[in-house]
């Protein structure tokens, strides 16, 4: 499968969903030509003063200047990106995107997520230190703002250097846990032997019987009991004083990481320039084989890696959010935290465990359940893994 074929059936896929009663998006007008051979040569002189491998245009437009460009360059030198999709539907159904195709078509890297947009062109083998990331010329002022935090991750996020050979950190696994929960043997088997503690803290008023669980043996495991009382940020503070680590790593109970990516762990605590980590995280769904997208779904970043310092707090009861990071942020480019929740539980766990986000939250968001969302083989989605652990260091307005 080429790059552009790759880019292609993801988008297919989350194009092939969208909202009851979603209204098609007026189609911009298309720019005169004289106008939009301008604009086209403009992008083409600054891409060649670049230097660099590609031009990736950031949204579609009109669907004009992207075809102008896919005319005027191999599909291995360009890229488009649009987070628009209702605006992707509305011109491929006009006849606009004649040059996007599969099998032998320019690229277009389509999702409404940033992060899923820039984890794609990963996947697709274009990282940002190959790329001249352009905003589209023809985009009014409200629909460049939209594209503003890709345009930051692809023109300001620095490749970080890939160590090797570092000593094992103090590393403390740390985790809020319902006794519940199912699986809770898998959680615990997945556990290296070099932590350096793992620490719970359990929604329930007293410890709970663990006699029949595989707790570690090769690391002290601290263990707390405190109901969460609809308080997630609480419940965190409360497992993050309890950690002893120069690094935390906090994990759920329905989530994984494969050996591989375990062992990767050190190498990422031994950036210099990163105090925090962020990982895509992805749901396998209806079967291990595929993974649920669009709708924000994938790659769900979370924060989850961070060196134990003063300030650290928790804050907001449901979608809690870490706070008092002193240093940069990092993305993890080849490692993910596998979702076990649609595959270890029914739909009725799910239910319930959404209206306690529901509660938590005062009602300020409602959360729902559905059976359809888009999904894709996982392989679409996986990291290359060719070697050491890449990172990227965010730009401080997105990390």
């Amino acid at each position: 499968m080429t790059d552009a074929d790759l880019l292609y059936d993801y988008a297919a896929e989350v194009l092939s969903f969208g909202f009851s009663g979603e209204r098609a998006p007026g189609l911009p007008a298309a720019p005169a030509p004289e106008a939009l051979e301008r604009m086209a040569g403009r992008c083409l002189a600054a891409f060649e003063r670049s230097g660099r491998e590609r031009l990736v245009l950031l949204g579609l437009g009109s669907g004009g200047l992207a075809g102008a460009l896919a005319k005027r360059l191999p599909p291995q030198r360009l890229a488009v990106c649009e987070q628009d999709l209702p605006l992707v539907r509305a011109l491929r159904a006009a006849g606009r995107l004649d040059w996007w195709r599969r099998g032998g078509g320019a690229p277009l890297a389509a999702d409404a997520s940033a992060w899923a947009v820039l984890l794609l062109l990963d996947r697709a083998g274009i990282g940002p230190q190959d790329v001249l990331a352009l905003p589209n010329p023809e985009l009014a002022p409200a629909a460049k703002a939209r594209l503003k935090p890709l345009e930051l991750l692809l023109t300001r996020s620095k490749p970080l250097p890939q160590a090797s050979g570092v000593d094992t950190p103090r590393l403390s696994v740390a985790a809020i846990l319902s006794p519940a929960e199912p699986d809770l043997p898998g959680f615990f088997a997945q556990l290296p032997s070099w932590l350096h503690e793992l620490v719970l803290v359990w929604d329930a008023p007293v410890l709970p019987d663990c006699s029949g669980l595989p707790l570690p043996e090769a690391f002290p495991v601290w263990q707390a009991a405190r109901p969460l009382e609809r308080d997630f940020a609480a419940q965190r503070n409360a497992m993050l004083e309890a950690c002893g680590g120069d690094w935390v790593f906090s994990l759920d109970a329905d989530e994984r990481l494969s050996p591989e990516d375990w062992a990767a762990l050190p190498l990422l605590c031994a950036d210099h320039e990163a105090a925090a980590w962020h990982f895509p995280r992805v749901t396998p769904y209806p079967r291990p084989e595929s993974a649920l997208t669009g709708f924000g779904l994938w790659p769900d970043i979370q924060l989850r890696l961070y060196r134990r310092q003063p300030g650290l707090r928790y804050v907001n009861p449901v979608h809690e959010r870490l706070t008092g990071i002193e240093g940069g942020q990092a993305l993890a480019l080849d490692v993910e935290i596998e979702h076990l929740n649609r595959l270890g539980k029914t739909d009725e766990d799910i239910r319930r465990k959404l209206a306690g986000f529901d509660a938590a939250g005062g009602g300020g968001v409602r959360h729902a359940l559905s059976s359809e969302y888009p999904r894709v083989p996982r392989e679409l989605l996986s990291p290359p893994r060719r070697g050491l652990p890449r990172g990227l260091l965010l730009p401080p307005d997105i990390g």
